[in-house]
């Protein structure tokens, strides 16, 4: 009797287990969600509120010229003057960085990227709340959209901000970052981009697992020895 050989063959398919939890889909269409809130909220402000925002000098707290230096005055008359006169300078830089912001056109490049980062943001919240076939389309879409509106915007204004912070005491020490933000504005995006791969993966992965690497296949030799019958005896 001829024992049979087993084959053991395990195939894993990663259909079978990406069955994960829809909620990590989920908090990215909330995390998505919040931005466009966001956008939409930054559309409005700059409309109402233009380029300058709310600031420190919104409440009427601009500071008026000194004048002449008061050469007859007391000590305190002329220290009290000279601060005066560096709160005039800082608000004039603070003037001219306005003015270029917009005469630029970074205003307009801000709003039309928010109102693209809303149309490409609410169809994206709903296919990763789903976990739709196509959302790595359209998270891929709305990283780009975000990558070039936020460099395109620090493009425009990183040298002017750079400039103003250079013009007043001490700012010079941190205009590196406003240089250097034509770079880093670019992570948001891209962290939205590789999450989204991450998450298509997950949940609609069509991979076969390689054999060579998961497939085990053993093969039991053969056990069973010749069965002689009578005419197989020899005297």
């Amino acid at each position: 009797m001829v024992k049979k050989s087993t084959n053991f063959v395990i195939e894993m398919d990663l259909d079978s287990i990406n069955e994960h939890s829809p909620w990590w889909a989920r908090v990215f269409a909330m995390i998505l969600g919040i931005i466009v809130l966001g956008s939409i909220a930054n559309l409005f402000y700059l409309e109402i509120f233009g380029i300058n925002g709310i600031n420190h000098y919104s409440f009427g707290n601009e500071p008026e010229n000194p004048g002449d230096y008061p050469e007859n005055g007391t000590e305190e008359e002329q220290r009290n003057y000279n601060w005066s006169l560096q709160e005039w300078d800082d608000y004039q830089s603070y003037l001219t960085m306005t003015d270029e912001l917009e005469d630029s056109s970074v205003t307009e490049v801000t709003q039309i990227f928010a109102i693209l980062t809303v149309i490409i943001g609410v169809p994206a919240i709903v296919m990763f709340w789903t976990q739709h076939q196509k959302m790595m389309q359209i998270g891929i879409a709305f990283g780009a959209t975000k990558i070039i509106g936020d460099v395109w915007t620090s493009y425009i204004s990183s040298e002017i901000v750079a400039n103003y912070m250079d013009s007043i005491p001490g700012g010079g020490d941190y205009s590196w970052i406003a240089k250097t933000s034509v770079f880093t504005s670019s992570m948001c995006g891209i962290f939205f981009i590789a999450l989204t791969i991450v998450l298509t993966n997950l949940y609609h992965s069509k991979q076969q697992i390689p054999e060579s690497g998961f497939h085990l296949n053993i093969k039991e030799p053969s056990t069973s020895s010749p069965i002689h019958g009578n005419d197989d005896v020899k005297y």
